[in-house]
């Protein structure tokens, strides 16, 4: 098979030979190198000098010009698509500025997004490789391989291609002479990425340092690269396209409920202590009325099969458990045979006892939600992308819905937050910004807790402490978490979380984001972030 080559950017002529000059004679002054004498001038003799004042002076000599096929890597002046600051946890990288300047196809199956980064300050250079590479599963950090597509179509983040011998298909650390950003010398990054599902005309850019650009107009127009840049063309190389799977948690207020619905499946627990009595299999009231709700959900998809699963808790033993659980799961099947309307679909239905639980069984909390029926189907087939209405609006833009106060360790502190924006498939964008009102430096904890209501949470550092509630269905709905490192660790779809990023100076303002689910038809929700009080009526666009 043939090796994709990369062709980094080329220096010029010119800067070769003074590189060469400057090492001969260095090494002709320190005696390592004999060199030839130099070519003799013309003696006084035979030319006598000119005692003509009026004669022009010899020009002064002047640096020669750079040869012609010499480029300036940094020169990237096309106008940009859509700008956002950058807010991973290095200080030195929050006065970056990030231009998407490119997004196009390249052939039926590859999208090419080129983003710009530019310094706004004279500040200390930024390492920029070790936060545009992908953090979730590769371990090189000299690639810009974190640049992405968010698919909500496929509910999978789309990462650069790979090449046989492992490299990504994207900018690498030895395409610039340096590995800092610095002022006045802006970089263009590129990364050749799998399209989004169904032919999406328009779609949302994700990058590790930086909130999503959201439904920008994938241009069918060939990609251009900056000055001296080549991007590579993926026909006829052989590729391993690379995705990460998405899960989208959401729980019902009265804790009756709760839904993980990844790229896949939907999993909706149904809590036993709503559904039955104490050790009984005989439905209540109000489990009726909740599994009318899973039979819509099931209409809506185009599932043929329901998985139906009982489970208990860890109190009393198997001989009591596992009927117990079995019986439970027939109950359940039986009813939403009655319940769906749609023609063909299969149920089945078992108990699994205490031997699965889904939370720890040494608090009561726990306990109550591992006593629960699982209702498993396919995901129901979604639009993707929102459609675009032309250029996309920047989401740090400083359009805050609401704001909130508290007080963090004594120091005042402020939370706002912009409107959602939604990208298709059940998910939406949201930043906000935190503001230390106070006169000492403070740390935001709190805002990387694990977040103790929703089903599942990030294992890594993130800002995960964040959710959106429907107050019309009376649902919670959190940040989509990824499955890296080939499907073995959890990360939050959102800023990444550490001591720089929780540590606030005082009279200092940071911004995050989140990926989060976002509910069918709603144009306001309410949104919690961290210990702040809750932002009413934040606008759903």
């Amino acid at each position: 098979m043939d090796a994709l080559e990369v062709t980094s950017v080329k220096r010029s002529r010119w800067t070769r030979a003074l590189s060469l000059a400057g090492a001969v004679t260095l090494l002709a002054g320190c005696g390592a190198l004999e060199l030839p004498a130099p070519e003799r001038l013309p003696s006084a003799a035979a030319t006598p000098p000119s005692n003509d004042a009026s004669q022009d002076p010899p020009p002064p000599e002047t640096e020669p010009a750079p040869s012609p096929e010499y480029t300036d890597p940094h020169t990237d002046t096309r106008a940009a698509i859509a700008s956002v600051k950058a807010t991973a946890e290095d200080a030195r990288i929050r006065d970056v500025a990030v231009d998407l300047v490119g997004l196009n196809r390249l052939g039926a199956d590859h999208v090419v997004i080129q983003v710009r980064l530019s310094k706004t300050t004279d500040s200390r250079k930024w390492y920029l490789w070790h936060d545009v590479h992908d953090y979730m599963t590769r371990d090189k950090d000299d690639m810009a391989s974190g640049l992405g597509l968010i698919d909500p179509a496929q509910s999978r983040i789309l990462m650069p291609s790979v090449t046989p011998e492992g490299a990504c298909l994207c900018t690498a650390e030895n395409d610039y002479e340096g590995p800092g950003l610095e002022y006045g010398k802006p970089r263009t990054l590129y990364a050749v990425v799998p399209a989004p599902a169904g032919g999406a005309s328009s779609t949302t850019v994700y990058l590790p340092f930086a909130p999503p650009i959201v439904n920008v107009p994938i241009s069918d127009e060939p990609p251009v690269p900056p000055p001296g840049q080549e991007i590579p063309d993926p026909a006829g190389h052989q590729l391993t396209p690379l995705s990460y799977p998405m899960e989208i948690p959401s729980v019902s207020l009265d804790q009756s409920q709760e839904t993980m619905t990844d790229d896949k499946h939907v999993r909706i627990n149904l809590s036993s202590d709503v559904l039955f009595k104490v050790n009984k299999a005989d439905l209540s009231d109000k489990a009726r009325q909740i599994l009318r709700r899973t039979a819509k959900s099931i209409d809506a998809s185009d599932t043929g099969s329901v998985k139906i699963e009982g489970h208990a808790d860890s109190t009393g033993d198997d001989a009591v458990n596992d009927p117990l659980s079995r019986r439970r799961a027939e109950t359940v099947r039986a009813e939403l045979t009655s319940l769906v309307t749609r023609e063909g679909v299969r149920f089945t239905a078992e108990g699994h006892g205490s031997r699965q639980p889904l939370y720890p069984n040494d608090t009561e909390a726990g306990q109550r939600r591992n006593r629960r029926v699982t209702v498993t189907f396919d995901r129901p087939r979604t639009s993707g992308a929102t459609a675009s209405t032309g250029t996309p609006v920047p989401l740090s833009s400083g359009r805050p819905g609401s704001s909130s106060t508290t007080k963090v360790d004594g120091q005042p502190f402020t939370v706002e937050a912009d409107p959602v924006r939604t990208i298709g498939g059940g998910l939406g964008v949201l930043t906000y910004r935190t503001t230390n009102n106070g006169i000492k430096s403070t740390w935001l904890h709190e805002l990387g807790r694990r977040h103790k209501g929703l089903p599942v949470s990030s294992r890594f550092g993130a800002s995960s402490n964040v959710d959106l509630v429907d107050t019309a269905t009376q649902t919670m709905y959190g940040p989509a978490t990824a499955y890296g490192d080939q499907g073995d660790r959890l990360y939050c779809v959102c800023t990444a979380s550490g001591t720089g990023v929780a540590k606030h100076l005082a009279q200092e303002t940071k911004e995050f984001w989140a990926l989060v689910g976002v509910p069918e038809q709603a144009t306001t929700v309410r949104v919690r972030i961290a210990d702040f009080p809750p932002l009413a009526d934040i606008p759903v666009s």
